[in-house]
């Protein structure tokens, strides 16, 4: 996560006790608990050895099933590198709009809040394909944007208020609001066009 937007010594301010410290408890009564099996396992299991890592046959001597693709050698390249055969396709980059409601993407993050709910949200994260009728090339393909970068949204970064740190500035936090959520593509990839209405919900 983001740590604009996820840092629990600014967020919890709770008397609860901290989840690393009750993780802590439980994996050392844990340990406790199954020494006395984890030793009997062992003794059993020294047995056998590591037979089943010692080859890449199944026991009927057929070869085991390989991913299909060969391997590519590590890098520190500021790039998408795949293997040979394959191919790596930008699909939408964030702020990519999304129909005609949301103007082109700005590198200095002036942009609206209007753009940004009518574009494609920030920090692409998860990414599953979820079948159309059980078909295995026909679907839909969804990317999560998990956070978001609060200085790349803002042309002077996020406003607050000097004395109490609290932000102040709604347009911004609508913004950042908008930048997280699910993209959808479907076809050899293509966009979308959407109309989405984020217009506040009139008081009752």
């Amino acid at each position: 996560m983001s740590r604009d937007t996820f840092d629990p010594r600014r967020f919890n301010r709770s008397d609860n006790e901290p989840f690393d410290s009750i993780l802590h408890k439980a994996v050392s009564r844990r340990s406790v608990l199954k020494s006395g099996a984890g030793f009997a396992a062992l003794s059993l299991l020294s047995g056998f050895g590591l037979q089943g890592c010692s080859d890449d046959d199944n026991d009927d001597g057929e070869a085991l099933p390989t991913l299909g693709f060969d391997s590519i050698a590590g890098a520190k390249l500021d790039a998408v590198v795949v293997p040979p055969g394959y191919v790596a396709q930008v699909l939408a980059p964030w702020g990519t709009p999304l129909n005609s409601l949301a103007a082109d993407w700005k590198a200095d993050g002036s942009n609206s809040s209007s753009d940004q709910a009518n574009a494609t949200g920030m920090h692409h994260d998860g990414m599953a394909f979820f079948p159309l009728n059980g078909s295995s090339t026909d679907g839909v393909l969804c990317i999560n944007h998990e956070y978001i970068d609060q200085r790349a949204l803002h042309p002077n970064g996020p406003t607050s208020d000097e004395t109490s740190g609290l932000r102040t500035d709604v347009e911004e936090i609508r913004k950042e609001i908008l930048a997280h959520g699910v993209s959808a593509a479907r076809g050899k990839w293509s966009r979308v066009t959407l109309a989405i209405d984020v217009s506040p919900a009139p008081r009752k």
